[in-house]
């Protein structure tokens, strides 16, 4: 219950196989992490999604999902605009504590970390709480 890669794990699987979405949304707000997405679709779709079992047989449900993504803003004025209109896709928001290379300017109140992380927190509560 405390190994956060098993329990993406686990959501992964719930999501596809029992809820019926067919993508995920990986969206990492740091622009180190940028080849990120990338990396967990060549990982996660190269081994996954096959449509029959290890004996060959037919499976009765999906078994893997399309990831896609893209570091925070940038996807801010695409992709999410289908999100925040009702496509149901879930989404792994990632975030950092600290920024690696934080700038702070004079007469400025926040860093550009600080309203990196205010998108960060607005963008799931808007999904998850937004105007009907």
């Amino acid at each position: 219950e405390k190994n956060i890669p098993v329990l993406l794990g686990l959501l992964s699987i719930w999501n596809v196989s029992f809820l019926g979405y067919p993508a995920r949304a990986i969206l990492p707000y740091s622009q180190a992490l940028e080849k990120f997405a990338p990396h967990i679709q060549q990982v996660s779709m190269e081994s996954n999604g096959k449509g029959v079992s290890i004996d060959g047989v037919p499976l009765p449900y999906e078994a893997g999902e399309i990831d896609f993504g893209e570091p925070g803003t940038n996807g801010q004025h695409s992709f999410y605009q289908l999100i925040h209109q009702g496509r149901v896709i879930p989404c792994d928001f990632i975030g950092s504590a600290k920024s690696q290379q934080p700038i702070h300017l004079k007469g400025e109140v926040v860093s550009n970390h600080d309203e990196l992380m205010s998108n960060f927190f607005a963008q799931p509560d808007a999904l998850a709480f937004g105007k009907t």
